[in-house]
C-alpha cells in the first residue's frame, strides 16, 4: 500500500497512487470523472495545502481548476510527454475580469505578457486578466512549504515576468524571490505554458529509496539535508595518504572543515 513513484516524469510509472478528488477547499477538477487524477502524497498534500490557502487569503476566489495529475498506475498519456511518475500536475490560472473581479474562466485561456487572455469562443470569448496577487500567492505557498520540494514551475516568460514583477513590489520576503527566478521556467520543446501552471516536485528521500529519479535541480533550500552538497571552497585538500585515510577510517581529526550537521554540509 506504500505509494512508489518509479522512474522518472518522462519514463515511469506510479504504484499506489493518491487520489485527488473531483472537489475540495479551494479546488476543482476541470475534467471531472476522469481517472488522471492520481500523485504522490508530495505533491498532492503541497497541492491542497495551496489551494486552501488561496482560498483563506483572498476568501472570494472562486476554486482553481485543476488539470491531469498521473493515471493510477502513471505510465504514458496521450496528452502529455511527462505526468507519468505522479510528479507533475497542471493547473489553470486564477483570472479576473475587466472590473477586477475574480471570476472562474472557461476552457483553458492563454495570457500575453501584458496579462491579457480571451476565452475560447464555444466558452463565451471573454476576456480575461490574468490575476497577479492570487496567482503569486499560490506560486509561494508552494516554494514555502518545506515538505513539497517544488522542483519546477513551469509557466511562459511572459506570466513569470508578471508574477515577478508583481513580488518585487510586494513580496516581502527577498529569498522568494530569487526561489522564484529559479523555478519558475518556460520548457524548452513544449508549449510555452501561457495557459496554465505545470507544477513538478521532487522524489524527496523516501521515494529516491524507492527508484524514484530526479531529473532536474536539486534546490539548495530544501529541507532534504541528503542532497546538500559541500561548496568547493569548504573541501579541505588532501594528499594521498590523507585521502586513503579518509576513505578507510575517516579524515584526521581537526581536518574535516565540512561537518555534516553545518548549514550547507553534505550528510556523510
Amino acid at each position: 500500500g506504500v505509494t512508489v513513484s518509479r522512474g522518472d516524469s518522462a519514463d515511469g510509472w506510479l504504484e499506489h497512487g493518491v487520489e485527488l478528488p473531483d472537489r475540495g477547499e479551494g479546488f476543482v477538477r476541470a475534467r471531472p470523472g476522469e481517472s488522471t487524477r492520481f500523485g504522490t502524497p508530495r505533491l498532492v498534500e503541497a497541492l491542497r495545502r495551496a489551494f486552501a490557502s488561496v482560498k483563506r487569503t483572498f476568501p472570494a476566489t472562486p476554486p482553481m481548476r485543476v488539470g491531469d495529475l498521473s493515471y493510477p498506475r502513471g505510465g504514458r498519456h496521450p496528452r502529455h510527454g511527462s505526468h507519468r511518475s505522479g510528479r507533475d500536475a497542471d493547473l489553470i490560472f486564477y483570472a479576473t475580469d475587466l472590473e477586477g473581479r475574480p471570476v472562474q474562466g472557461r476552457g483553458w485561456v492563454a495570457y500575453d505578457r501584458f496579462g491579457v487572455g480571451v476565452e475560447p469562443e464555444e466558452h463565451g470569448g471573454r476576456t480575461l486578466l490574468f490575476d497577479d496577487a492570487r496567482n503569486w500567492h499560490f506560486v509561494r505557498t508552494l516554494l514555502l512549504d518545506e515538505d513539497a520540494q517544488v522542483q519546477w514551475i513551469f509557466v511562459s516568460r511572459g506570466v513569470k515576468s508578471r508574477l515577478l514583477r508583481f513580488a518585487a513590489a510586494h513580496e516581502p520576503d527577498e529569498e522568494l524571490l530569487v526561489r522564484a527566478a529559479w523555478v519558475l521556467h518556460q520548457p524548452t520543446g513544449a508549449s510555452p505554458h501561457a495557459d496554465h501552471f505545470h507544477v513538478r516536485v521532487a522524489c524527496g528521500p523516501e521515494q529516491r529509496a524507492l527508484g524514484c529519479r530526479d531529473r532536474g535541480p536539486m534546490w539548495s533550500w530544501w529541507r532534504d539535508e541528503a542532497i546538500k552538497r559541500v561548496a568547493p571552497h569548504e573541501v579541505p585538500a588532501l594528499d594521498d595518504g590523507q585521502l586513503l585515510q579518509a576513505l578507510l577510517g575517516g579524515p584526521p581529526e581537526g581536518e574535516r572543515h565540512a561537518r555534516a550537521d553545518e548549514p550547507g554540509a553534505a550528510k556523510r
